[in-house]
């Protein structure tokens, strides 16, 4: 019995060493078995491929940066392969923003996608693309149905779905025409989804006293009158007497930060130089367009040719539209527009009945809607809608009042894709008129022609609304009595523009500023970014000749920022001799604010601190005066974008009457002083620094731009997320960078001169991170380095040939 335990007990040693060794092997084959799947997902070295509905074989040639040059017999073959090679790229980004734009999240992330997939369901746009489809005319369908050929052919082709279908454990469902539109819309929505300013404009006209009402919410700012070249001052008049009511009787014990100093709406710059500020009379356009930067990007580069034609540029991946390019004719780019689109409608609600709502036709029942929204991990979830003849009921009441909210993102009649034969636009006249006629989210475009002209105007629909006791848009009101509402939109025809050829100033510029003059006889919205950016731009352009590309690059990188000078020099006049010699730091303080140089560069000494002076009192100073309007809403934010009008206004008044707190602090001195040393230590714990001096830009301003995954899957980031790198550029720059927010592309050409432009952006054209493409851009982005807006490289080809 002995002999055979010892038997036993060395089998189980072997057995012991063994256990560990095949645990190493099977997750050694598992790894294998999962980095093979992922690499069999990658497209990047496919040389041929097959289209459902092609007509003619399609050539596709690739350059060192992965761009995509399409060579077809038409164009509907041509939009067909942008659709194949856009999927190949970029299929996840594509169907991850479709469902976005439904509200179908929940399926593959789980319940922290609800509240969101809620939010979408109201709008319910998949009924609107629905209706959009059925107004459309027949060639823009042509153009959409053949884009989605192209996506589903790449689909129903692919042997292994991208990783990150396999890591989230589901596969795409086919493209669908709508789709392509929902995307639109989720464009729409980012740009130009003004619920909360509507808000906010509403609640503080409710709870403030008219006067301060008017002061906090100024209607333009100094940059924009210089840049429109208006001689009216800003109104900047201060209601002393309110203010310091308010100051005395609603100062909080702790600021709770929504007061958004630094709120950055997205944005964009977009100017253009005719030929008579150039070297041999070409117009060159240059355009960033500013959003949340994304892994991989929101924008995808390619070129058509069919038919003659030659265009080249951005569009949105998932859609056939371009956003932002070149023909040899014309060149066009774009920035959001801060137009007033949205309404929030207060719902009269029956009080012996609450199914109904009060219209001019008398009481109405509510319209209902059902969702089921899929969980994954999760039982459905059920959701209710209230609809009504202005639109959905909004999650949220407002002021205590159910709200619908009437979009034009909502109407089908406001959608329209003019602009997908935008290269059919022979001169500036011809871009114009088909600009205007485009349907979409409002944005401002700026083009140049082939013969040296350059333009600006503006497209989407713009409501104009019923003058009724004081109704402009920007605060919500009942439409109940029919007297209030929207009477029509814009013609196309009536739509503001501009043209500056051959003119002494010889430019065209937009950075979301107000560009419409205040004699224009509609309004177009209430409030549009600082004119800052605008401003810096003009005063180089003015100064600049013989302009050439590289030197619309170099100044899409200007870092100059004038803004913060006012707060610089305040802090510097707080810290007076006696102030000094009290406290041996505050000496420090002073030398770092001198070693400022003006500029948002990564080793700029002084900015951090300066923006943080700028915040700190923004919220010591508005904070007191919007207590009630925190009171009446507890989400309340502040975030004009005009702030330091009555900021600034506040601070030059030395009105011992307006300091938060006077019992504390008896001058304005005083005041500033505090603030700024409670600034520096926030500065220096916020980045735990030693000191000021370790602090330059670089180390404050670093970049945050993560893989939608990132939050999905614990680790993941690694390897998807886009590096840590320190930015140069500011909010207030025309170059700008920020933790997450910066210009998604830059582009500078000329029409005409093709070869010559410049184009680059942030990652790479492929959103595999297996694929060499994945991030071969973004040094040059982040350096300013120039890439080819058009290259003759060829470093693979790729054909594609019709599905039998």
């Amino acid at each position: 019995m002995g002999k055979i335990f010892k038997l036993l007990a060395k089998r189980n040693l072997r057995l012991a060493y063994a256990l560990p060794v095949c645990i190493v092997l099977i997750v050694i084959v598992g790894l294998s078995v999962v980095f093979f799947s992922v690499k069999l997902s990658l497209y990047d070295k496919e040389t041929e491929g097959k289209i459902v509905g092609l007509s003619a074989p399609v050539v596709v040639t690739r350059d060192e940066f992965h761009a995509p040059a399409i060579v077809a017999k038409s164009r509907i073959d041509a939009f067909r392969a942008l659709g194949y090679v856009t999927a190949r790229d970029r299929l996840f980004q594509i169907d991850l923003l479709r469902r976005k734009s439904a509200g179908r999240l929940a399926e593959i992330f789980g319940e922290a996608a609800l509240l969101h997939d809620k939010k979408q369901r109201i709008y319910d746009f998949e009924s609107v693309v629905k209706e959009i489809i059925l107004r459309l005319p027949s060639n823009q369908i042509k153009i959409l149905q053949a884009y989605t050929d192209g996506v589903n052919s790449a689909i129903d082709s692919m042997a292994i779905a991208p990783f990150e279908f396999l890591l989230l454990g589901y596969r795409p469902d086919h493209w669908r025409i709508e789709d392509s539109l929902l995307i639109v819309l989720d464009m729409f929505q980012t740009l130009n989804d003004s619920e909360g300013f509507e808000r906010m404009v509403s609640v503080m006209e409710h709870a403030l006293p008219p006067e301060v009402y008017q002061f906090l919410t100024p209607k333009t700012d100094t940059y924009t009158q210089s840049v429109l070249e208006e001689d009216q001052p800003t109104d900047s008049s201060i209601p002393v007497k309110a203010l310091a009511s308010l100051f005395a009787s609603n100062f909080p014990e702790k600021h709770t930060g929504f007061v958004q100093s630094s709120y950055v709406q997205p944005g964009s710059n977009a100017w253009a130089v005719s030929g008579s500020k150039t070297k041999d009379g070409r117009a060159i356009l240059a355009n960033d367009m500013h959003l949340l930067i994304s892994v991989p990007n929101i924008w995808y580069q390619f070129q058509l040719q069919f038919e003659k034609q030659n265009i080249a540029g951005v569009n949105l991946p998932g859609t056939p539209l371009i956003v932002s390019g070149a023909t040899k004719h014309l060149a066009w780019g774009a920035t959001s527009l801060g137009a007033d689109i949205l309404d929030l409608v207060r719902i009269e609600v029956n009080p012996d009945n609450p199914e109904e709502y009060l219209t001019a036709d008398g009481w109405k029942s509510f319209g209902i809607k059902y969702e089921s929204i899929q969980v994954k991990n999760a039982q459905p979830q059920e959701i209710t809608i209230q609809t009504t003849i202005w639109g959905p009921v909004a999650m949220q009441p407002l002021l205590e009042h159910p709200v619908a909210i009437h979009w034009t993102a909502l109407d089908p009649d406001a959608i329209s894709l003019d602009i997908l034969y935008i290269d059919e636009a022979k001169t500036l006249e011809q871009g114009l008129a088909m600009i205007n006629k485009t349907g979409g989210p409002p944005l401002n475009i700026i083009l140049a022609d082939h013969t040296g002209g350059v333009a600006w105007t503006i497209m989407g629909r713009i409501p104009v609304r019923n003058k009724y006791q004081g109704f402009n848009g920007s605060t919500s009101y009942s439409w109940a009595n029919g007297s209030v509402g929207w009477s029509h939109y814009i013609a196309p025809e009536e739509l503001p523009r501009s043209t500056d050829s051959g003119s002494p100033q010889g430019f065209v510029v937009n950075a979301n500023n107000r560009s419409i003059h205040k004699d224009y006889p509609y309004t177009i919205g209430h409030t549009f970014a600082s004119g800052y950016r605008a401003h810096r731009i003009k005063e180089r352009l003015s100064v600049l000749d013989k302009v050439s590309e590289k030197d619309m690059l170099q100044l899409q990188l200007d870092t100059v920022s004038g803004v913060y000078d006012f707060y610089r020099d305040i802090a510097l006049l707080a810290l007076t001799p006696d102030k000094l010699a009290e406290q041996a730091d505050r000496r420090t303080l002073r030398e770092y604010l001198l070693a400022w140089d003006g500029t948002a560069n990564t080793d700029s000494l002084g900015l951090g601190l300066i923006v943080q002076f700028r915040a700190d009192l923004a919220q010591a100073l508005f904070e007191p005066i919007l207590q009630p309007c925190r009171a009446l809403e507890a989400e309340f934010k502040y975030n004009w974008a005009y702030i330091d009008v009555p900021l600034q206004a506040l601070i030059e008044s030395n009105d011992a009457r307006l300091i938060p707190d006077h019992g504390r602090y008896p001058d304005w001195d005083s005041f500033l002083l505090a603030q700024l040393e409670k600034s520096a230590q926030e500065l220096i714990q916020k980045h735990a620094a030693k000191s000021l001096n370790d602090l330059t830009w670089g180390k404050i301003n670093v970049a945050d731009y993560t893989h939608p995954l990132s939050q999905a899957i614990p680790g993941i980031g690694r390897l998807l997320d886009f590096p840590n790198d320190p930015l140069p550029g500011c909010y207030f720059c025309v170059r700008v960078d920020s933790l997450d927010s910066a210009a998604s592309m830059r582009l500078v050409v000329s029409p005409a001169h093709l070869k010559d432009g410049i184009l680059h952006m942030p990652g790479g054209q492929s959103g595999h991170p297996l694929s060499k493409h994945y991030m071969n851009q973004h040094q040059h982005w982040m350096q300013g380095l120039p890439i080819a807006f058009m290259s003759d490289e060829s470093i693979h080809t790729l054909r594609l040939i019709p599905a039998k």
